[in-house]
């Protein structure tokens, strides 16, 4: 598979990390995006409990149900087996070169890896650096050959090229702060 058809930008990976973190109910699920989460995922309540439906739906997660003294029933959720699986593929495949997938995607991949695979971090980031130098050389290959009268196609080239070029600098300061604050990345 190609890395660049290999990202998947979607809200249920983050839920599937934190369920594979640990069991938990819908709204502790809500909390903990809002509150580690927040500048990469904004997703109402509703918007998460879609989403769970939708992996109950899938067989990826499990739902319980619990009793509460005069309340409704209270529902706990956890993964599959195959729910485990889709995180973990999902967790260790690339992410396209794009600023969105680098800031959502691969963001949440760096989150989770430090928490679940140890190893797996240093591989992120040497991947992604990889890939996204692959596709800025693609890019000023393309620049290279495009005619000077398409000068808007040239200018959303020149664009894609610099976000690249931004986001190799970014990459390469967030691996180096994350080395120094952690003591090395996992």
């Amino acid at each position: 598979m190609s890395h660049r058809s290999a990202s998947k930008i979607s809200p249920e990976y983050p839920i599937l990390g934190f369920l594979f973190l640990q069991p938990q109910h819908g709204y502790e699920l809500q909390r903990r995006l809002q509150s580690e989460l927040h500048e990469i995922w904004r997703l109402s309540q509703s918007q998460v409990y879609s989403i769970l439906k939708r992996l109950q739906n899938r067989r990826l997660i499990r739902v319980t149900l619990q009793p509460q003294e005069k309340l409704p029933n209270r529902e706990h959720l956890e993964l599959t087996q195959a729910g485990r699986d889709a995180f973990m593929q999902w967790l260790k495949s690339p992410t396209r070169s794009s600023a969105r997938a680098i800031r959502v995607e691969f963001l949440t991949r760096m989150y989770f890896a430090g928490q679940v695979a140890p190893g797996v971090s240093r591989q992120l980031f040497t991947e992604q650096q990889k890939f996204t130098l692959e596709d800025l050389s693609r890019l000023k290959q393309h620049l290279l050959v495009l005619p000077d009268q398409e000068q808007y196609n040239r200018l959303g080239l020149e664009l894609r090229i610099r976000q690249l070029q931004s986001i190799l600098e970014w990459l390469s300061d967030s691996r180096a702060t994350l080395v120094r604050e952690a003591g090395g990345l996992t």
